[in-house]
């Protein structure tokens, strides 16, 4: 039986959600992001509302439960660029596209801004998520920071 993904862009009335499955990625992939699962947990609920509120957060849902997040937020070194930050998929939902359809949100959003592209850094090692950016049309770019450890990839728009 087909399972129903629906991607959606979370708000502040949403905000209590949106922390429950940042501190699930966090502690399901520790060495996914930047962030680590103990610093999160010590944010207080106007860090967390800032949070929602600079960022376009979008949940994935499969069957309406919440199986994943990626933030779009605005690129520190380019105006006009999209910043694609925190993907995650609950590993029992992995294999339903659901990378690919919260991609497909970051990118529509950074449209809707008219941004030129979309840039995101993925943690080396992190093989999985770097192949699916590839198919998605991503490409390597050389590091944009000096002191940035991660790989940079880039999609035009």
């Amino acid at each position: 039986m087909q399972k129903e993904v629906t991607v959606r862009r979370l708000t502040a009335d949403d905000l209590e959600l949106a922390v429950e499955v940042r501190l699930t990625a966090l502690k399901d992939s520790p060495t996914a992001f930047l962030s680590t699962y103990e610093d999160a947990v010590e944010r207080t609920d106007e860090q967390w509302h800032g949070w929602i509120t600079v960022v376009a957060v979008f949940g994935a849902f499969l069957d309406g439960k919440p199986v994943g997040m990626v933030g779009a937020g605005r690129d520190e070194l380019e105006p006009d660029v999209t910043e694609l930050i925190s993907m995650w998929v609950a590993p029992e939902a992995r294999g339903n596209r659901i990378a690919q359809r919260l991609t497909d949100a970051v990118v529509a959003r950074a449209r809707e801004l008219g941004d030129k592209a979309v840039h995101l850094e993925v943690v080396a090692g992190n093989d999985a998520a770097e192949a699916a950016y590839l198919r998605y049309g991503f490409a390597h770019v050389p590091n944009r920071k000096p002191t940035q450890r991660d790989r940079s990839m880039w999609l035009d728009l």
